[in-house]
């Protein structure tokens, strides 16, 4: 059984929905809390409009009946009509003095309360005031409004309009069912919508999915089409660099070992052939020390190319060791470069070398050697007879040393710089040579895992720089387990 929780699209979509049902939540409640605010609002607006037109209609009947009488106090059907301006739903009391000698004035529950909650005193002519209590006796709560009664321009009563709020209930409740049903189908719909969204979201997961799968069975010419969401788009650009970046080592390690079984078959052809011959004993003995040396000759040329696709091997997988201690680093420098006097002085090649007092260091003497072999002998090898190569070194700002090899060769393109360091890339030098590609390779990793670096900088048709930068002091690489 599939949880929908435990897929991307799953999890996209409940996060939506959870999302809309919390939005759709608040809009329901703060919907409704706006919708009773506004009732209970517009029912004050109306009262307060219905109190000051009946306490106009009171004035006037004040006016006349003061015309005609000492006194005025409304009678009960005066009242009774009044109340059915006001509404239904909507009590009519009249608040204030009993202008009428003879009459008696009222004292129920209802007038106490209006008597408890108006302030005569501070009704102003053109007022009206509002209030809300609760009704004696019900416990029902009541929203009202006074409107100043007039006698010759001034205030001497009120009419007041009580109206139970529980009337209000229904009013308000409509309208709220109205915005609940309103989100609740806006809630469907923008489900409907999310879950469908998500859906077409992942299909160009889906398919990028399907393209790893197809690289996973070995189909290198796989690419993912840009679906015009970025993220999307920028994943598949990633992925497509990296099924282009596997094609491209993919051919590099098949050109490599067409050419490493051609150098692995070579001395081994010698030495089987130097070997036979030995045994069935068609070598004159004169020549015997010959075919020996060329067996050891051979034997060697044999060992260091396996050492160096060890000694990669262990780079790359970080389980490479190096042998720390002091090192007369102008010696060292000094080492290197006559071990290739012979070879420079038979090509006629002017071979020099500037070098300045370089500090002590501590760092794999051996290894550090390596690199400078490499670099020295892809210097001489590039470099047509006649050329020049000089080795260079001085201290490194903040301690350490900087050495550079410089050849006067073809040069390399500026597409190409980083990849001569990439394992197995080798081209023909000028004289027809063509090597493993592995002592850049691995002399750039020894630079790194010795806490320096080698860079080239090259111009094409003038000749290349390598630099070595070595630190005062290595420190044993980090090994995975």
């Amino acid at each position: 059984m599939r949880f929908p929780w435990r897929t991307l699209r799953g999890r996209l979509a409940l996060a939506s929905i959870a999302g809309l049902l919390a939005a759709s939540i608040a809009f329901a409640v703060l919907g409704v809390q706006l919708v009773r605010a506004q009732t209970v609002a517009d029912e004050k607006a109306d009262l307060k409009s219905k109190a000051t037109a009946i306490a106009r209609l009171m004035t006037e009947d004040a006016d006349q009946a003061i015309q005609t009488s000492p006194g005025y106090n409304p009678s009960p059907g005066r009242i009774l009509a009044l109340e059915a301006i006001a509404g239904k739903g909507t009590t009519l009391v009249y608040q204030g003095p009993n202008l009428n000698p003879g009459s008696t004035a009222a004292t129920s529950a209802l007038e106490r309360l209006v008597l408890a909650q108006v302030d005569l005193d501070r009704l102003d002519v053109g007022q009206v005031q509002e209030f809300e209590a609760d009704i004696p006796g019900s416990g029902a709560r009541a929203i009202g409004a006074a409107a100043p009664i007039e006698v010759s321009g001034d205030p001497v009563g009120a009419a007041v309009l009580l109206r139970e709020q529980s009337a209000l209930v229904s009013v308000w409740r409509r309208f709220a069912n109205r915005v609940l049903i309103a989100a609740g189908i806006g809630l469907a719909f923008a489900m409907l919508v999310s879950v469908l969204f998500t859906r077409r979201a992942m299909r160009p997961l889906k398919r990028l999915q399907t393209a790893a799968i197809d690289v996973g069975r070995g189909d290198l010419d796989t690419r993912v089409e840009a679906s015009g969401m970025e993220e999307i788009d920028a994943l598949a650009t990633a992925f497509n660099t990296m099924v282009r970046e596997i094609q491209h080592r993919e051919t590099v390690t098949r050109d490599f070992l067409m050419r490493v079984t051609h150098d692995l078959r070579t001395p081994l052809t010698a030495i089987r052939g130097h070997t036979q011959a030995l045994s069935d004993g068609v070598v004159p003995p004169e020549a015997v020390p010959r075919s020996l040396n060329a067996i050891e000759d051979e034997s060697v040329r044999l060992d260091a190319l396996v050492t160096d696709l060890l000694d990669l091997a262990k780079l790359e997988a970080r389980r490479f060791r190096l042998d720390l201690g002091a090192v007369d680093s102008n010696e060292l420098v000094d080492r290197a470069f006559h071990a290739f006097t012979g070879e420079a002085a038979r090509r006629g090649m002017v071979y020099e070398r500037s070098l300045q007092s370089l500090p002590n260091l501590f760092t794999d003497e051996s290894r550090v050697r390596q690199i400078v072999g490499n670099l020295i002998d892809n210097a001489l090898r590039w470099t047509p007879d006649g050329g020049t190569v000089r080795v260079a070194a001085h201290p490194r700002a903040g301690g350490g040393a900087v050495i550079s090899v410089t050849d006067t060769g073809p040069g390399i393109a500026p597409d190409q710089l980083d990849e001569i360091f990439e394992p197995f890339r080798s081209e023909n030098t000028p004289d027809g040579q063509h090597g493993s590609g592995l002592g850049l390779a691995i002399s750039r990793q020894l630079a790194r895992a010795l806490g320096g670096d080698l860079r080239v900088e090259s111009r094409i048709g003038v000749g290349s720089r390598f630099t070595l930068e070595l630190p005062e002091e290595a420190r044993q690489p980090l090994m995975s387990g």
